[in-house]
């Protein structure tokens, strides 16, 4: 059954596999380090002057202009992984790693808030027939 398959055919299905390989570890790894961080206003302002400089590579560049037109992407699904499952987000990412992991310092995000406890003198929540 694998006849058909060259050693040319096998190398390339190799490579495809490490590359699929490599770049899933590359988004995990991404996602972790944004796990219970949320890019605050002044780090997305600094990516964003970023991808429009010519420090960035062509695709972060090209991923600015398609957020700039309201592609129905915005910066922040962009920086917390949100956008991950678009292929110019995730070779935007790639590529300018490096850079974006100094730009985005984040901010912590807020615990959720505990719910109040009632108090002896609240009214009840529920009203059955004994209730009053």
């Amino acid at each position: 059954m694998t006849a058909w398959r060259t050693p040319d055919i096998q190398a390339a299905e190799d490579f495809l596999s490490n590359a699929v390989a490599e770049a899933d570890r590359a988004m995990r790894t991404a996602q972790q380090n944004l796990r219970g961080k949320e890019p605050s206003t002044e780090d997305i302002r600094r990516v964003m002057q970023f991808a429009k400089s010519s420090d960035a590579s062509p695709a972060m560049r090209q991923l600015a202009d398609r957020i700039a037109r309201g592609a129905g992407l915005s910066w922040r699904q962009v920086l917390t992984g949100e956008a991950s499952h678009d292929p110019l987000v995730r070779q935007a990412l790639e590529a300018d790693r490096a850079r974006l992991d100094e730009l985005i310092v984040g901010e912590t995000a807020p615990p959720p808030r505990p719910k109040p406890k009632p108090r002896d003198d609240d009214e009840p929540i529920q009203f059955t027939e004994d209730a009053w």
